[in-house]
């Protein structure tokens, strides 16, 4: 479909005849052919990709300076005040030139950052490079749930200090409602699916660390109508509310005119469609996408009516800083 952000197109697939499949419970790896069983070639590429690529990353330079970031923000709570949405997700892009190869990126963000949901994608020239802690939605069988985050502290290397800023999230009043409104918000868009009284909270509320940061995370699961397709649960779902605002449309509708530039993949998903019927896909957050050159980092803030310009600013650059560690990382090994 047609590129609008980043030179990325708005949608791509791949349906491969071919594949490796690295199963992470079992230690095993599996080659999988739909009519021609090329290993050999595939053994060949896993050496050729295992090479010490060297990469090198330029000076990041923001779309927007933090004035303006706070400016949009008091806009965003005059749409809230006056009724449009309860919330909205602001977002800054940070543009980085490079050379050489994002496999190294890959390996160091894996190293300083393992997350959920790890995947490096190349498109031809293009490239998405991610370490995302958010589940979109998965469904296994009639079997869905997704996994929203929202609510964000640092994560320190100082174990008390992290029991201690978690106790803070959870006591924040603004955070909580923040994460109360989107959890429901994803029930709901399970419940345009799911069997009437399926939809559950399993998990409600637990505070989960990352590398850089600790998020508010919750569990909603449901069992899928019978007629229901793994499409079908992406269109309920897609984009999630977390990365968007609530209600959805308007919230769109008010990013695409408070931010400066199209989003492109962020904030967006990547996972797959299988053929037995199951998907997955992770929000693509705390991910890098590059093309002719030019590296391009988001990251965003959840804006209500109580928020705090600056501290929205200063959260938007903690989720950022996962990335910004790796490229120094990547970049050292070659010295």
């Amino acid at each position: 479909m047609g590129n609008r952000g980043n030179g990325f197109p708005d949608l791509e697939f791949g349906l491969f005849e071919d594949g490796i499949v690295f199963d992470h419970i079992s230690g095993k790896t599996h080659y999988f052919y739909r009519e021609e069983n090329r290993i050999e070639k595939a053994e060949e590429l896993l050496n050729d990709s295992a090479g010490n690529d060297q990469v090198s990353f330029g000076k990041p330079k923001s779309n927007v300076s933090q004035e303006d970031f706070c400016e949009r923000v008091e806009e965003a709570k005059e749409f809230i005040k006056s009724g449009d949405v309860f919330q909205v997700v602001l977002s800054k892009r940070y543009k980085i030139p490079f050379k050489g190869s994002l496999l190294r990126f890959y390996r160091a963000l894996r190293r300083i950052n393992p997350s959920p949901y790890m995947y490096y994608l190349k498109f031809g020239d293009r490239e998405i490079v991610g370490s995302s802690p958010e589940m979109l939605a998965r469904k296994i069988g009639r079997n869905s749930e997704s996994f929203p985050i929202a609510g964000t502290r640092p994560f320190t290397g100082d174990s008390a200090r992290n029991k201690a800023l978690a106790a803070e999230l959870l006591q924040d009043e603004k955070e909580r409602a923040e994460h109360v409104m989107l959890v429901d918000l994803a029930r709901n868009d399970l419940g345009r699916v799911c069997d009437y009284g399926t939809v559950k909270v399993p998990e409600f509320m637990r505070v989960q660390g990352y590398s850089h940061v600790q998020h508010i995370v919750s569990r909603v699961t449901g069992q899928l109508r019978k007629s229901t397709t793994s499409f079908d649960l992406f269109r309920a779902v897609f984009p999630a509310g977390t990365v968007s605002g609530a209600p959805k449309v308007r919230a769109m509708q008010i990013i695409e005119e408070l931010e400066p530039t199209v989003r492109g993949p962020y904030a967006g998903a990547v996972g797959y469609f299988s053929a037995n019927g199951s998907a997955d896909f992770a929000i693509t957050i705390r991910t890098l996408c590059a093309q002719e050159g030019f590296c391009y980092l988001q990251s965003g803030a959840g804006i209500v009516a109580d928020s705090v310009s600056d501290r929205e600013w200063i959260e938007s650059e903690r989720k950022t800083a996962a990335l910004f560690t790796a490229m120094d990382q990547a970049q050292e090994e070659d010295r």
